[in-house]
């Protein structure tokens, strides 16, 4: 399992960069463990200048960005078809990484598990339109309850005492459930193939998620602080 080491926290330039690319970053896991890869998807995420920045935040992240940023347009038919079909052999057949994509699998909790984590969604009242027959402990379900917390937070909030409860309840998620599960899923994945695109992927979550915890964490104290000091 890789070794996280957190950087000092200089809060002007850090935590703008880190707001600025979270939100990103979530979509972007949220599209490729939730969705088999498209032509339209790799191209998209291919010329997307922010995931640059975004890629800077880890080393998983620069692999991936070489490997999105590295692609030729003429091959990118060819590139979808191969990881579309690594896609269906990781994320499908649970024979591969031992497990299917989702946190009562591998914790082995009990199906009623999914009423827990459906508790949690609806409780920040979202409720997921889902494309298939994910369950609600799917990885991506897990991933997208963070980006649209994260866009929330950011930009739909009524008040202070909003974002801070929607703060609050990503701290949580990460600690009570993607921190719990995530690791050994990105271990594994990334022991079970030899795709660029999910070896990158599952490093980068792998390194992100205690990371963006972190930050949480950190913000949540200054913002703290700087209302106390008013």
């Amino acid at each position: 399992m890789t070794t996280v080491t957190v950087p000092p926290l200089n809060v002007s330039e850090a935590f703008n960069h880190w707001l600025e690319c979270r939100g990103l970053i979530y979509q972007l896991f949220t599209d490729f463990f939730g969705r088999r890869p498209t032509l339209s998807r790799i191209a998209q995420w291919s010329s997307n200048r922010q995931i640059g920045a975004a890629a800077e935040m880890s080393e998983g992240g620069r692999e991936l960005k070489r490997y999105l940023h590295s692609q030729n347009p003429h091959d990118l038919l060819k590139v979808c078809e191969k990881e579309a079909a690594e896609y269906d052999r990781l994320m499908r057949d649970e024979t591969v990484i031992g497990f299917k994509p989702r946190e009562a699998a591998l914790l082995g909790e009990a199906e009623e598990f999914c009423n827990v984590i459906s508790d949690v969604y609806a409780s920040a009242g979202i409720v997921f339109k889902k494309c298939g027959d994910e369950a609600d402990d799917h990885i991506a379900i897990e991933l997208e309850f963070m980006a649209v917390l994260h866009d929330r937070m950011l930009y739909n909030s009524f008040s202070a005492r909003s974002a801070m409860e929607q703060l609050s309840t990503q701290e949580n998620f990460l600690r009570e459930h993607l921190l719990l599960w995530v690791p050994e899923f990105c271990e594994r994945l990334n022991s079970a193939t030899d795709s660029p695109l999910y070896r990158g992927l599952s490093r980068m979550l792998e390194e992100f998620l205690p990371y963006d915890l972190h930050m949480l964490e950190s913000w949540k104290a200054y913002l703290e602080s700087a209302a106390a000091a008013r």
